[in-house]
């Protein structure tokens, strides 16, 4: 008997130790479960103090593309909130587990009742009876459609009836019952749908956020190469405006020795005076652009932040042989990389998923299940002398422990197998719900196909204006440099007395235009090139960022190279 008590608590803990084998402290991560302050997945922890606040006491801070891109990732609010998204799903992803948490069901009820008695046979004129029963049972799902369970049961009654072969009597059983679904319900792909959907929503979550975070890159990127343009546009301005003057000066000593009219000086006035005006639009032009990248790198409302004045360090790129990729690789690295395909991919799969669960739901239902119990009785045990007269002959003593010695023994078992079989006379509803989900399927690949199709017209797009742009720098350098061979000669030719001040000064503000123009179009040719990173989907790898680091806390996320 020793052996078959071994065997049954040996089988009890196989179904039951699981659950808590993967800790080291069972009953402290037990009851952490049931306590949210102490969940397992934590939240995004509080933000840390702002590295804005550093820079507010000094006048001019000079500033790099990476100092942008890294202060945006820590402190953009946009960035901050759209975390929240993707580690909402992967929470989302762990509530549907609960079909597969197994479960632990304790019941404990006492009862006392007394009713009239009716019949002799009863054995007692009032009948009372006392009864406390406990039971334990444990349940689990498994995702290939099985259901497992183990229950014990022992119940304690005393009456007052004389009849009764044991008073008190212990009765105790132990039952392991196992089902199993063979056609609706059957496989860990049915069971668990919920679940790869959900981890697929996860990850729809990360695209998004990605594709969040790659636009507020872009942005970024172009707000500080409009930086760059504006502070190198106000120096050309401020040249052009220094260079007047300097003309006004030589003219002015010219009108005093009598060798120049003084309706010239006038005129050159007038050109210093526009200038001026010129240079108090490009420094607004300035502030304006320095605002745009305080928004987007600051979380803070304090209006402080605007006092300190930002200096772009970095100059935009010039155009480098071979640098636009053709439009076959970019094409390639764009269907790798872009999030839109992936993000459509992951959609396509959660159609797949609801394909074949509502395909599986068409079936008719067919369960088998069988279940194998141990009984046991015990308790003091009274012989009647006469059975008629409920008289007492002996009382062998005894308790709970004759209950269980026969529970353990296997002396008194029983079991029972069946199946159920369910077929619906009416399938219509099972049968247009699959038929949606093959809609859906079909209306998901056409997505794939447009999002691909869009993407392939981006990227072409992306080329064509980076080329256009590169030619432009060429042709604005060119431009430049005739500018001030002209503008050169123009002056050679007043000083010689072959030409008037309207041409020079004219000449001279043409320079200062094709400087602009010469800028703008480097300016361009870079911003072109931070699209066609966009197009490709090379804009995170391009800046030094890693999608998983960037979702987590601000603070700990990777900084660009």
């Amino acid at each position: 008997m020793k052996t078959r008590i071994f065997l049954t608590i040996l089988m009890l803990s196989l179904i039951a130790v699981p659950a808590g084998a993967q800790s080291n402290n069972f009953v402290k991560n037990f009851f952490g479960d049931y306590n949210p302050d102490a969940a397992k997945v934590a939240a995004p922890p509080a933000d840390p103090p702002t590295a804005m606040a550093q820079f507010l006491q000094a006048g001019e801070i000079p500033i790099t593309l990476n100092d942008v891109v890294n202060m945006m990732i820590d402190q953009n609010l946009d960035i901050q909130s759209n975390r929240y998204a993707p580690h909402s799903s992967a929470l989302q992803t762990l509530v549907f587990y609960k079909v597969l948490q197994p479960s632990l069901t304790v019941n404990v009820t006492w009862a006392n009742n007394s009713s009239f008695s009716t019949s002799q046979l009863n054995g007692a004129s009032s009948l009372g009876l006392l009864q406390n029963n406990f039971s334990v049972s444990y349940a689990k799902n498994l995702k290939w459609g099985t259901t497992i369970g183990v229950g014990t049961t022992m119940a304690r009654s005393k009456t007052n009836n004389s009849f009764s072969t044991f008073n008190p009597a212990y009765v105790g059983k132990i039952t392991y019952s196992v089902s199993q679904h063979l056609l609706q319900n059957r496989g860990s792909l049915i069971n668990l749908r919920q679940v790869y959907q959900a981890q697929n929503n996860e990850k729809i979550s990360e695209t998004q956020f990605e594709i969040q975070l790659t636009n507020l890159l872009v942005t970024a990127q172009k707000s500080y190469w409009d930086l760059v343009f504006s502070e190198k546009d106000l120096a050309v301005k401020q040249a052009s405006l220094a260079l007047a003057r300097q003309t006004l000066a030589e003219n002015q000593q010219k009108v005093d020795i009598g060798t120049m009219a003084r309706i010239d000086v006038t005129q050159t006035r007038l050109d210093v005076a526009q200038r001026g005006d010129i240079v108090v639009g490009a420094n607004g032009t300035v502030t304006t652009a320095q605002d745009q990248i305080k928004k987007l790198i600051s979380n803070s409302s304090d209006t402080s932040m605007f006092l300190i004045n930002l200096k772009a360090m970095e100059s935009p790129r010039s155009p480098l042989p071979d640098e636009i990729p053709t439009l076959k690789e970019a094409l390639a690295t764009a269907l790798e990389n872009r999030p839109e395909i992936r993000q459509a991919m992951l959609d396509l799969k959660n159609k797949e998923f609801d394909v074949l669960y509502t395909k599986n739901q068409t079936k008719p239902l067919l369960d088998v299940s069988a279940n194998f119990s141990q009984n046991g009785t015990g308790g003091t045990q009274r012989i009647l002398g006469n059975a008629l007269g409920g008289t007492t002959a002996e009382i062998i003593p005894g308790g709970v422990t004759d209950a269980f010695g026969q529970l353990f023994g296997f002396n008194y078992t029983g079991y029972n197998v069946g199946f159920t079989l369910v077929i619906p006379l009416d399938n219509k509803a099972a049968k247009a719900d699959y038929s949606r989900a093959v809609n859906e399927r079909k209306l998901s690949n056409s997505r794939i196909d447009a999002t691909t199709q869009a993407i392939a017209l981006e990227v072409r797009n992306a080329i064509t204006q980076a080329a256009i742009a590169s030619a432009r720098v060429d042709t604005a350098r060119v431009t430049l440099d005739l500018a001030k061979q002209t503008a050169d000669a123009e002056k050679a030719k007043f000083d010689a007395g072959t030409s008037v001040l309207t041409f020079v000064l004219e000449r001279q503000r043409d320079v200062a235009t094709y400087e602009t123009a010469q800028i703008q179009a480097e300016v361009n040719y870079t911003k072109a090139l931070v699209d066609l990173d966009r197009a490709m989907g090379m804009t995170l790898k391009h800046n030094g960022l890693e999608l998983n680091k960037t979702l987590e806390a601000p603070g700990t996320a990777n900084k660009a190279d």
